[in-house]
């Protein structure tokens, strides 16, 4: 027969009210006391009733970790894997769960947002939609933006040097004596397609370059859009000799279009990617790349979703999490 929480403060020496307590609210609890309480459920092998538990806390201890559909699904997406990763790992050390769910399914044909009382807290990543978000936050759902950056009032955006990433990368290319660079731009959100474009040409401009429009393509940031864009260039008389790609997806497909043309990399084209995404060292050879940390990402977003989900207040509207260019031996 399980235990259950009347053993649980028999054995302890606790009322039954004191061991509740330590559960739902364990800031009202001494440490020695939860120490004895702990230490006796273990003991006994008893374990709280979640949903007892999260009614009397008045939360569902629930998160939503809501991706754009362009970059569903986030368990194989190379960029948001690691990300989710480090977000599931924070919550279920606070015995929270996260639904995993796309901008689409929280979103009803007459513009409701249907996630209403089911989730506690929201982390959006990437592309967001901001009437979404505030229809979230007047129900009062805590929300935090992460890999973008929206100027809502009271909205904590975490995100990343792109624009200083981009630079890197491009400066990086000039420094190994590279004059004309391609860039294959994948569409993402605006916040990141502007910061890593405008990274690209002023970095250009201050080796005193002129960006040739030819050998700049937007494309989507997958595999097949990067591997078909380099071909392209590839056809020009006049083609580049390096390529930065502003992600590592499109990166090595365009590293596939270079090696099935039968030209070598870095010698006949070098190729820079973005975010040090696993696919960078499975590619051969290794992709130089710009690193994200996207594990301090997701474990940021999920603390500071909780500092708001438990009322404390904002201590600053942004973060930005540096980038650092990896450098291996495809340029």
């Amino acid at each position: 027969m399980a235990s259950t929480i009347v053993d649980v403060a028999k054995k302890c020496g606790y009322s039954k009210a004191t061991v509740s307590r330590a559960y739902t609210e364990p800031d009202r609890v001494s440490e020695r006391a939860r120490s004895k309480i702990y230490a006796a459920a273990k003991s006994l092998n008893y374990s709280p009733n979640a949903i007892a538990r999260a009614m009397v806390r008045q939360r569902t201890e629930n998160i939503a970790f809501i991706i754009h559909e362009k970059q569903s699904p986030a368990v194989l997406n190379p960029f948001y894997s690691p990300i989710l990763e480090a977000v599931m790992r924070e919550s279920a050390r606070r015995s929270y769960s996260v639904f995993v769910v796309t901008n689409q399914d929280v979103q009803l044909p007459n513009g409701d947002v249907y996630i209403k009382k089911q989730m506690d807290g929201v982390i959006f990543v990437g592309e967001a939609n901001p009437e979404v978000i505030g229809k979230l936050r007047e129900q009062k759902i805590p929300v935090v933006l992460l890999n973008n950056f929206l100027d809502m009032e009271d909205l904590l955006c975490i995100t990343t040097g792109h624009y200083e990433g981009a630079v890197s990368a491009v400066e990086h290319l000039c420094r190994r004596g590279h004059r004309r660079i391609g860039l294959l731009a994948g569409r993402f959100s605006p916040q990141v397609n502007e910061a890593r474009y405008n990274g690209y040409f002023d970095a250009l401009a201050r080796q005193g370059l002129k960006a040739d429009p030819r050998y700049v393509l937007d494309i989507d940031p997958t595999l097949e859009a990067g591997e078909e864009a380099m071909a392209r260039l590839l056809e020009m008389e006049e083609r580049p000799t390096a390529v930065f790609c502003t992600n590592d997806t499109v990166a090595a497909g365009a590293m596939k279009a270079v090696i099935r043309a039968g030209l070598r990399i870095p010698k006949d084209m070098a190729v820079v990617g973005f975010d040090d995404s696993s696919v960078s060292r499975i590619v051969e050879p290794e992709l130089t790349t710009v690193r994200i940390d996207m594990d301090q990402m997701g474990r940021l977003a999920a603390e500071k979703l909780f500092d708001l989900i438990d009322g404390r207040p904002l201590d600053r509207k942004k973060i930005v999490i540096p980038t650092e260019l990896i450098v291996r031996k495809s340029s």
